[in-house]
């Protein structure tokens, strides 16, 4: 046999054996196709291991915003994109904390609080080309913004993009939790909207800007096919009309467009049903180092009416120094992922697990773990705690985190 056709044979039996390892594994195993043995790293510069959104693109690469500064991309395999930015990494011209959305042309979309060196803070978008690098024509040099005057910003940020199906198409809306002027005064709901080029859409708001009591702040948002507007703030939800007003009542409706990605610590999303999910903890007796927390997901209709609540463990049942919490929710289909970290207190020392947990939609409306997915429902592992998490639609799950090293790290878990 020649030497050409022995590397031909050697690599037919390399992707035949591939292919049967990966049709044996369970439903929650690291798919071994995906990076190096289903995980793959990398450092991005003055990221500080902070990772703001995540979002998985239409041709199933995957984008991390972190720290404000850098976007990177993908493959959906795991690999850097080299044709994007510089080598997979696009550096932003103004540091936002925010979130990510994509538009239907590839360009990307990055909404959030810009702070200015001379102090006070404004509520921006700065958009990227398909290949990372800024989009010029955008507002000013790439980046739109609204000052939001002497308010400071607090936790929660989101942005959607209207479709071309709805009123004022391709506009952008993004929000921001701010925390209003005068001692004792409730936090505020801020809403910016531009048009495609970046303006501030005089139709909404005042000049653009619309500052609302609304539900004090921000952590997603859903674009209704009425062109009025739901803004989540955690178990909270509002409905302004299209030009920013807040409603009296929250009534709801058919949902055209969500914000695609949540950040950790503010685990709120519109699944496909256009239910809100919510994740985090919930704890067993008081908070102190003895305590006992479970991860919980709830699940709230647009109306705000909670219609499901699911605790668990990421592994074992839980005790006394025992803490399950929930950093990050994907939703796809009938199928819910949390994503996070469970901690265990010890005088010899503590101990960290990733975990993931897959729920599942049930007939009723209540959510259950997947007994298909991982142990029981739930997968543990050594990698880095696991901030963010999104669906490819294979129904693979990806998440993201930052080793001790300060190294971006992604995984690929099988969904089936």
């Amino acid at each position: 046999m020649s030497r050409s056709a022995f590397a031909i044979l050697a690599g037919l039996l390399l992707g035949l054996l591939l292919g049967v390892q990966q049709a044996q594994a369970a439903a929650g195993s690291l798919d071994t196709t995906f990076g190096k043995s289903g995980t793959t790293a990398t450092s991005i510069a003055n990221a500080d291991s902070i990772l703001d959104s995540m979002l998985a693109l239409s041709n199933d690469n995957i984008l991390v915003f972190a720290g404000g500064a850098a976007v990177v991309e993908f493959t959906s395999n795991g690999a850097l994109d080299t044709s994007f930015g510089s080598k997979g990494v696009a550096t932003l011209s103004t540091a936002i904390t925010g979130s990510l959305a994509a538009q239907p042309n590839g360009q990307i979309v990055i909404g959030g609080i810009v702070t200015p060196s001379g102090g006070g803070a404004d509520l921006a978008v700065e958009r990227l080309n398909s290949n990372g690098t800024m989009d010029s024509s955008f507002g000013s040099g790439g980046v739109a913004l609204v000052s939001l005057g002497t308010r400071s910003p607090n936790v929660g940020n989101a942005v959607l993009i209207y479709p071309s199906t709805v009123a004022d198409s391709g506009d952008i809306l993004v929000c921001t939790t701010l925390i209003n002027v005068g001692r004792g005064q409730p936090y505020q709901t801020g809403l910016a909207r531009f048009t495609p080029s970046g303006q501030l859409d005089a139709t909404f708001g005042t000049e653009g800007l619309s500052i609302q009591t609304g539900v004090y702040g921000c952590t997603a948002l859903a674009l209704l096919s009425t062109g009025e507007i739901l803004v989540v703030n955690t178990s909270a939800v509002a409905q302004f009309t299209s030009s920013g007003s807040a409603e009296s009542t929250v009534t709801g409706g058919t949902i055209v467009a969500t914000s695609q990605s949540s950040s950790p610590f503010e685990a709120s999303i519109f699944d496909p049903s256009g239910d809100y999910l919510l994740g985090g903890e919930l704890f067993v007796g008081e908070e102190s180092r003895g305590h006992n927390s479970s991860g919980q997901v709830q699940r709230f209709s647009q109306t705000g009416t909670q219609v499901a609540d699911a605790t668990f463990h990421f592994v074992g049942t839980g005790g006394s120094g025992i803490e399950a919490l929930v950093q990050a929710v994907a939703a796809q289909g009938n199928f819910v992922v949390a994503v996070g970290e469970q901690i265990t207190f010890a005088q010899s020392g503590d101990t960290t697990v990733n975990g993931l947990a897959r729920l599942e939609v049930q007939a009723n409306g209540s959510l259950a773990l997947d007994p298909t997915f991982g142990s029981g429902g739930t997968v543990t592992n050594n990698l880095p705690a696991s901030l963010g998490v999104v669906f490819q639609s294979t129904g693979n799950i990806v998440t993201a985190g930052f080793a001790s090293n300060g190294n971006l790290t992604l995984a690929r878990y099988l969904g089936k």
